[in-house]
C-alpha cells in the first residue's frame, strides 16, 4: 500500500485492543488431515470444532490447548482441507505448499469492529470482506473481518471478536456461512490479483 508523500495515515484511528492471537490456520492437502491432527495432539491439542462448507466445499478443524480465565482455551490452531481440486485451499497448496494460511487477532469486546473497519478502509487498507457477523442461540456473537492477500491465493490476516452470550461466556466456535462468505471474497480477489 503506497501513500502520497507526507500523507501517512493517522494510525490512532485504528488502535483497537488486540488481546492475543485468536488462532492460526494452516492449509494442507486433504490426505494430510490425519497427520496434522496427530502431530498437534502430541503437542497437547484436542479437536474442539469441525465444520464443512457447501459453496466452497472444505473441512475446517479447530484444535485447542490449555485453559484461560477469559476464554474457553489458551491456544488454538486450525486446519482447512478440501477434496475439491478447484478449492481455493488446494490452489494455495499447489502454488505455495502446505502452510499457514492466516493469522487471526482477537479484538476485545470494548472495540467497535464496524468503526475499526471503516477507519481501516478510509486509511487505504485492502479489506477482503465486510464485517461478517454470526449470532448463536445463546446470544453469543462472532464478528470477523479479513485483510486481502497481496498475492493470488496467498496468506491473509483476520480480526475476530468473540462476544459473550447470556451465560457470559465468549462465543467459542465458528460459523460455516461466515467461512463460505470469506472464501467467496478470497477466491474473487485472488482471481483479480492473478490478472495483474
Amino acid at each position: 500500500m503506497d501513500f502520497p508523500s507526507g500523507s501517512m495515515p493517522d494510525a490512532s484511528k485504528i488502535e483497537a485492543p488486540i488481546r492475543h492471537v485468536d488462532h492460526i490456520t494452516y492449509v494442507a492437502a486433504a490426505d494430510q488431515e490425519r497427520n496434522f491432527i496427530e502431530t498437534w495432539e502430541k503437542l497437547g491439542f484436542k479437536e474442539s470444532w469441525r465444520g464443512g462448507c457447501e459453496r466452497y466445499p472444505a473441512t475446517h478443524i479447530a484444535l485447542i490447548a490449555g485453559m484461560s480465565d477469559e476464554f474457553p482455551w489458551a491456544t488454538m490452531t486450525g486446519l482447512s482441507v478440501s477434496d475439491d481440486p478447484e478449492s481455493p485451499i488446494n490452489e494455495f497448496v499447489r502454488r505455495y505448499g502446505p502452510g499457514v494460511q492466516h493469522v487471526a487477532y482477537n479484538l476485545g469486546p470494548e472495540s467497535d469492529m464496524d468503526e475499526v473497519y471503516e477507519n481501516m478502509r478510509e486509511m487505504g487498507w485492502d479489506l477482503m470482506t465486510p464485517v461478517l457477523t454470526y449470532h448463536d442461540k445463546n446470544g453469543g456473537k462472532l464478528r470477523q473481518m479479513f485483510i486481502a492477500p497481496t498475492i493470488p491465493f496467498g496468506p491473509f490476516v483476520e480480526f475476530i471478536q468473540r462476544l459473550p452470550g447470556k451465560d457470559g461466556k465468549p462465543y467459542d466456535g465458528f460459523d460455516q456461512m461466515n467461512i463460505d462468505d470469506l472464501y467467496e471474497h478470497y477466491d474473487e480477489i485472488s482471481k483479480q490479483l492473478d490478472k495483474k
